[in-house]
């Protein structure tokens, strides 16, 4: 099993309304492509300087199958709806 952990940094002017479509489009992830065995999405709540604004966990049962999700249509449009405003992104990925 592979443990996939994403953090994101949005820019300062992100409206509230996107970041919470953003959130919703993920949760649709989990039912809709079979690769997913697991995601967790949340915000962060201190806001201090040196935090991220979300991360998501996900489960997959291989390397293998974070690429093919990675690669699916449905997680290339959330990427590209998201993407507009992400200013950093940070991953990491390990073997549970």
């Amino acid at each position: 099993m592979l443990q996939h952990y994403v953090v994101l940094k949005y820019q300062p002017e992100t409206p509230e309304s996107h970041i919470n479509e953003f959130i919703a489009r993920m949760r649709t992830l989990e039912k809709e492509i079979e690769h997913v065995k697991y995601l967790e999405i949340g915000r962060d709540e201190l806001k201090e300087g040196r935090s991220w604004d979300l991360i998501l966990i996900m489960k997959f049962e291989s390397l293998d199958s974070l690429r093919a999700y990675q690669e699916h249509p449905k997680h290339q449009d959330i990427m590209r709806f998201n993407g507009v405003y992400v200013d950093n992104i940070a991953a990491i990925d390990y073997t549970i």
